[in-house]
């Protein structure tokens, strides 16, 4: 039995790290999500707050919403690219209601290590179900220095079915932004977190023949998918057997009649039993939120006296030793649980439990995915051992332990008069539109122009009657690969183009010069700021400066947002000299040791760092005196050994670099600092 003061863990927690590591790249999925909770996240995975990942402008997080969700920009949440959907012609769910993380960190001393983390929730990804909700969540992880380990077989199992989930559901939405092949755009942490997924999927040492705990109704019914996940594991038929649901029929089997009586419970209930999985006099017992239950709302009685299996309908309640005493949370969570509740020691033997995201609905339960009657689903069957159901009161009120600490069951038993009781409102589905543009960005050149390439190919042609807005709303000219683009350098653009005779718009983002994708304009620095920036890689400084102050912390998608430092101090030669020297000096020391996982990134981070001092009073010194400051980083002790070469890739992408930075710094082809006396 468990002891101390539990308290639930708050789905955004999931996201924190374990200790030692740091969040690389995340996959989401769900059927809604909001500005809050994602930055929090973010906040949580990346270690770095919103101005951060806003300079930084490196998707970390990839989001994989129900396409009639409005879309999350990344001004609004610096980090996350919200994929749309690919194909509007091309939706084989009713919804997508899925809410399935899959999350990927490394080792923070050590980039070899790894560790791959399974986020399964019953609720949206919003604040609403952090404050409001009663939700459940689980996860699970594996690290790579356990992967040959026969105690981490089930964890690996788990999680090569949710890759499979996963690379269904990708080839669904449109990835172009990160298979851009450019560094901050998602690429290289996608193509690493793959990796570190086909690690925990191959030879796993499985002696058991494990079977997947993770489930979803892509092929088959949740239901179904849960009912062979139990039987695998030979349960014992249960007698006690909870259900609950945070939505319920609307229209019982598809009748108009508001009080039309459910079938989806009796059906669960009638499935079990088939299954041998529930007593034939067993107690059932079914959750419901007693102001909006739907269609439960007017069965309450013919449930209790249902002719094949009696089903006591109950409220859900907060707990209070949890949530405190006034605590209004709504039951949102989806679940059921099985035991054989034990009179002489509390415990609850033989335990098997659902939660996921599918509802107690025809399309949420009963039917495999499908464009027109079944939603895209997933969740886990789990089989805690440790729960009891009831306890010495003063010793569990708060013990995880508790069956009724774990699950939001234990609430008082209603009667068809019970004060309050309502079918709700009925549910109004999302309107909003996200399916993918013509463009999934546009790159941005000095000479005001937003192209389709980064540099130098115009040949492509530009895509057939799309346009680019500008702040005005009007249409950009049109030019030879690209838009013309009036004013500063924008974060996000407005597309307009024409599809099955329907105008559509959208949101897309720009790409700077230096890969960053909707990032913040990027300040003037001197040589000590140079060096914090580089210093602390692959983290970023605290930036002067507020968090936007509207409540979700929202910007506007060609707002600036944040401030840098532009202060310069006048420096003599020769401290600018001995600045100088010591800043190249302790960035050669810190580059050797930059892994080979990490290099696109730190030539990114280094070239934008070092064309923010450009103007630098250290810079123009070494300018006057016709030396380049920068050539001792091109030796070859300065370098990694896998960039040494500058014929392979990461020596090639070094040189090149440096070349980029020389010209901005007006230092090219002046006298190298070896060669002067």
């Amino acid at each position: 039995m468990s002891s101390g003061q539990y308290t639930p863990k708050s789905l955004a927690s999931h996201f924190s790290p374990p200790q030692g590591y740091v969040g690389a790249f995340g996959w989401i999925s769900g059927f809604s999500a909001d500005v809050r909770f994602l930055n929090e996240a973010a906040d949580r995975f990346t270690g770095q707050g919103s101005l951060q990942r806003m300079q930084m402008g490196e998707v970390r997080l990839a989001l994989m919403l129900d396409p009639h969700q409005a879309a999350l920009l990344p001004t609004s949440v610096p980090g996350l690219a919200h994929l749309p959907l690919r194909d509007p012609g091309r939706t084989p769910f009713r919804l997508m209601h899925a809410k399935v993380a899959l999350l990927g960190f490394r080792h923070e001393q050590d980039a070899a290590r790894w560790c791959v983390r399974l986020v399964v929730s019953t609720g949206n990804w919003t604040r609403q179900t952090v404050e409001d909700s009663l939700d459940l969540a689980c996860d699970l992880q594996v690290f790579s220095e356990t992967l040959g380990q026969a105690d981490c077989a089930q964890e690996r199992v788990d999680i090569k079915a949710a890759t499979q989930f996963l690379a269904a559901l990708r080839a669904l939405y449109d990835t172009r932004l990160l298979d851009a092949g450019i560094p901050l755009t998602g690429g290289d942490a996608v193509v690493e977190l793959d990796t570190w997924l086909r690690a925990c999927g191959k030879k796993i040492n499985n002696p058991q023949a494990l079977l997947p705990r993770f489930i979803d109704s892509r092929t088959r019914p949740l239901l179904e998918e849960i009912l062979d996940a139990v039987v695998a594991r030979q349960r014992k038929p249960s007698g006690y057997l909870a259900m609950g649901s945070g939505f319920y029929e609307g229209r019982a089997n598809g009748s108009g009649d508001a009080n039309a009586r459910p079938v989806v419970p009796a059906k669960v209930v009638s499935k079990l039993k088939q299954a041998n999985l529930l007593k034939e006099h067993g107690e059932v017992e079914l959750y419901v939120e007693p102001t909006a239950c739907q269609s439960i709302a007017a069965a309450v009685d013919y449930l209790g006296q249902h002719p094949d299996h009696a089903i006591a309908v109950h409220a859900a309640v907060p707990t209070a030793a949890l949530y405190g005493e006034r605590s209004a949370r709504t039951l949102h969570a989806k679940f059921i649980f099985a035991a054989n509740l034990s009179q002489r020691t509390g415990a609850c033997n033989n335990a098997w439990l659902y939660l996921g995201s599918g509802n107690f609905t025809e399309a949420g339960m009963l039917q495999k995915m499908s464009a027109r009657a079944g939603n895209l689903e997933a969740g886990m069957v789990l089989f805690p051992d440790d729960l009891y159901w009831r306890g010495d009161a003063r010793d569990s009120a708060k013990d995880p332990a508790l069956l009724s600490n774990r699950l939001p069951v234990g609430g008082p038993l209603l009667d068809a008069d019970a004060p309050g009781l309502s079918a709700g409102e009925p549910w109004q589905p999302p309107t909003s539109q996200n399916y993918a543009a013509p463009m999934a960005f546009l790159h941005w050149r000095e000479e005001g122009m937003l192209a389709l390439s980064a540099e130098g190919d115009d040949t492509q042609p530009l895509p057939d009657a799309v346009d680019v807005l500008n702040e005005s709303g009007e249409a950009c000219e049109h030019l030879a690969g690209g838009y013309a683009w009036p004013g500063t350098a924008p974060r996000m653009v407005r597309l307009r183009w024409h599809s099955d005779d329907e105008r559509r718009e959208a949101w897309v983002p720009v790409i700077d010069a230096f890969g960053r994708v909707a990032a913040t304009p990027l300040g003037a620095m001197e040589l000590a700021d140079v060096e914090l920036q580089l210093m602390c890689f692959p983290g970023v400084p605290e930036p002067e400066g507020e968090v936007p102050e509207s409540e979700d912390h929202e910007v506007a998608p060609g707002s600036p947002a944040g401030k840098t430092r532009a202060a310069q101090r006048a420096v003599s030669q020769g401290a600018a000299i001995r600045q100088m020297m010591g800043m190249v000096e302790r960035i050669a020391s810190r580059q050797v040791d930059i892994a080979a996982t990490d290099w696109a990134r730190w030539c990114v981070r280094l070239e934008q760092t070092l064309c923010q001092a450009q103007e630098s009073e250290a810079v123009n010194a070494f300018v006057a005196m016709g030396i380049n400051p920068l050539s001792p980083l091109r030796a070859v002790p300065f370098r990694p050994v896998f960039a040494e070469d500058g014929a392979l890739e990461p020596g090639m992408r070094y040189e090149a670099m440096l070349d980029r930075v020389e010209k901005a710094w007006k230092t090219q082809g002046l006298a190298a600092v070896e060669g002067v006396a």
